[in-house]
């Protein structure tokens, strides 16, 4: 399993953000890391406050 330094992470989920706004599937073909993973990124940066793409879980 492939280990991910915080900013590697970062900057592979600004892929997501403007002006790049590419689908999940497309950065995770493109970075060649699960789909699931980045979901999992995702919503850790979302419970941190971060801006990142998708509905907000309320």
């Amino acid at each position: 399993m492939a280990r991910y330094s915080p900013e590697r992470k970062e900057a592979i989920l600004k892929k997501l953000l403007p002006p790049h706004n590419l689908t999940v599937a497309e950065v995770a073909r493109e970075e060649g890391i699960a789909v699931q993973t980045l979901y999992h990124w995702r919503d850790k940066a979302r419970k941190e406050g971060r801006p990142v793409p998708g509905k907000t879980l309320t």
